[in-house]
């Protein structure tokens, strides 16, 4: 796990090597073990790579790394799992035991496009091809790894994190208000797309090749992204896979896929742990690295004093159970407010997922003993495992057969009706909205807060206002339209024609996972030079479960075959239990601790001096919230990420 940065100036009118430097120290946390740097003062190339050590912690391994020819030179970040498979096709004396020689001399023996499809892991590279002055940009199937790049001023830039590209003295920080309307639906910005104009993340399972001359000849426009792995592609060639295995079968080899995937991803000469919140995804990872490993793996987990928000108390069962060396940190909530003001330089543009605090701290805690942890992120995404899904199947069978005009104007009365009336007159909707809220406050309140479910025309519609923070952002954004779609939204039309649970599965899969939690992971990991490693994300564990079908996947509600999986390794009471999220008491915060914090960066005066959100309809959300009349804590926390992050980017 690294850091990697580089640039090719066009104008090429200074040597710059001061400024890779610059970009390649704002990425010292990513690889506090080493730095380093490669140019082509000619053409005004410039890599920069940081280096953490987990294989061959010799010099011998540092980056940039030019391969025994002399013909191609690579930055990397990222893990090959399977390197000792791929020294087969390797016909040079290597000077490493690193997976950074081996998928380098591997590009050039057999080509960048069957390297890809042989080789397993995490990964996000660079590499210049000396003979075609050629620069090729690639991030792994899912996107575990990071790869923002982009064409400003005559300068083609790439980075792990945009903090390296701020650095460069033309870099232009002009926000994308487009993007910045798609933050405020999804509390993320989903890809292609950044923070900043003109600068995109690489898609995963993508690479982007341009040469020198193309650049001379301002042809980027013209060049897009290859795609050599897709997800909804590689679901329609696998989904009948499985379809002549009964559930035994399926369950066997799903296991025997995991003890693969988990034997590979424990290879490190660091010491290597895993987190363990004590649900099904973690405690399975857990118990498949136990089953391997002679003395007790390593295990972290964070808990906190409030009941609701706590699963310290079950991973602790899990790990005694297991026999691991486990250690738990009950944090405070000092603890975890003193975590916010970090956030914007934890994430390098605005990131409004609340479990990035609790992620950050558990990483901190990891780090004082291991190098490398495992998680068990994917599994809510391949294998049912959200909550929002078996809402979204009930509430739309009991919705669909209202006409739509009907469920409008419904809508729109409770919109405009005081609560105490909607308690009366709406007693008879309670069992549609407690399934989904748990919320014990009046129907009214809670017609309030899901009135707009009413005005949702089909399932699909449905979904998008449950995943959605605010529903229409291109109103609280000035000067924009919500115009476009993101590479998720389009991809998502393709899996509608496999089922409303496909089509859910399909979107978080694409585009919550990797822009969302694996952002959320990665960035709170490294920000203490800690690696992390998902082994659910495994190209043949992500295959095979796309060959079980939803039904099986779904039933008894949500991720049953993980559950049986994991009953292979631990007693049923201790994984039969609800679901929990791993959160913060946001709303609480927000009107005691960090009221002062929030009523600051949300003055409206503020707001209308910088000019990119409607004040007045923040303003109101806000006194809302503070007088205790709406729950707008996920509104409100979206616009305070965004204000902390423009005020430490000024």
């Amino acid at each position: 796990m690294c850091g990697i940065c580089g640039f090719i100036d066009i104008n090429n009118d200074s040597d710059q090597t001061p400024i890779i430097h610059k970009m390649n120290d704002a990425l010292a946390h990513r690889g506090p073990d080493g730095s380093g740097v490669w140019y082509k003062k000619d053409i005004g190339l410039y890599l920069g790579h940081r280096r953490l050590s987990i294989l061959d912690l010799s010099n011998n391994a540092s980056q940039p790394f030019t391969s025994n020819s002399g013909r191609f030179t690579m930055t990397y970040n990222g893990e090959i799992y399977n390197f000792n498979e791929l020294k087969n096709i390797i016909d040079v004396d290597l000077k490493s035991s690193s997976d950074t020689e081996i998928l380098i001399e591997a590009i050039e023996k057999i080509g960048l496009d069957n390297t890809l499809k042989k080789i397993k892991g995490m990964f996000a590279f660079a590499i210049w091809d000396n003979k075609k002055n050629e620069l090729t940009l690639c991030r792994d199937r899912m996107g575990e790894k990071p790869l923002y790049y982009g064409l400003q001023k005559g300068i083609l830039f790439f980075s792990s994190e945009l903090k390296a590209l701020t650095k460069h003295p033309r870099f232009n920080s002009d926000i994308d208000l487009r993007s910045l309307s798609k933050y405020f639906s999804y509390g993320y910005i989903p890809a292609p797309y950044s923070i900043y104009n003109n600068i995109f993340k690489l898609l995963p399972g993508s690479y982007f090749k341009i040469s020198y001359d193309d650049l001379l000849k301002n042809n980027f426009e013209n060049i897009q992204p290859n795609q050599y792995w897709s997800f909804s592609s590689t679901h329609d060639k696998f989904k009948d896979l499985s379809k002549n295995l009964n559930e035994d079968e399926i369950i066997s080899n799903l296991d025997s896929l995991l003890q693969d995937s988990i034997k590979m991803q424990m290879i490190s000469d660091v010491p290597l742990g895993v987190f363990l919140s004590g649900g099904i995804d973690s405690s399975l990872i857990a118990s498949v690295m136990q089953s391997q490993s002679i003395q007790p793996i390593r295990t972290f987990t964070i808990g906190f004093d409030q009941k609701e928000f706590n699963e310290a108390i079950y991973a602790k069962k899990i790990a005694e159970y297991l026999g691991t060396n486990h250690s738990e940190l009950y944090i405070s909530e000092k603890d975890a407010l003193d975590t916010i003001p970090k956030i914007p330089t934890i994430y390098c543009e605005p990131f409004a997922d609340s479990s990035q605090i609790p992620t950050y701290l558990v990483s901190k805690l990891a780090r004082k003993n291991v190098t490398v942890s495992l998680s068990g992120d994917g599994g809510d995404e391949l294998f049912y495992g959200y909550s929002r899904y078996n809402f979204s199947m009930e509430i739309w069978n009991k919705l669909e057969g209202i006409p739509l005009i009907l469920r409008k104007v419904i809508a729109h009365f409770i919109f405009l009706t005081p609560k105490p009336v909607l308690d009366i007159t709406f007693f008879w909707i309670k069992y549609i909205i407690r399934s989904y809220s748990n919320d014990k406050k009046s129907v009214g309140s809670l017609l309030k807060k899901s009135y707009q479910l009413l005005r949702c025309s089909s399932d699909e519609n449905l979904y998008r206002y449950l995943i959605f923070k605010w529903i229409e952002p291109h109103s609280l954004v000035l000067n924009t339209e919500n115009n476009y779609e993101t590479f998720g939204e389009k991809q998502n039309l393709k899996s509608r024609k496999e089922g409303m649970k496909n089509h859910m599965m399909s979107f978080d899969a694409i585009s919550y996972l990797p822009d969302d939690i694996l952002v959320k992971v990665d960035r709170a990991a490294m920000a203490v030079s800690l690696e992390t490693r998902v082994p659910l994300l495994d190209k043949d564990i992500v295959q095979f479960s796309m060959s079980i079908s939803s039904d099986l996947k779904s039933k008894n509600n949500k991720k049953w075959i993980l559950k049986k999986t994991l009953e292979k390794y631990l007693p049923s009471d201790l994984i039969d239990r609800p679901k929990m999220g791993f959160g913060v008491p946001l709303k609480k915060w927000l009107t005691n601790d960090l009221k002062d914090w929030a009523c600051e960066l949300l003055d409206e005066r503020k707001l209308k001096n910088q000019g990119y959100l409607n004040h007045q309809d923040i303003a109101q959300k806000l006194q809302q919230h503070l007088a205790g009349s709406h729950d707008w804590h996920a509104h409100l926390w979206e616009v305070l990420v965004f204000q902390q992050w423009l005020e430490s980017n000024k």
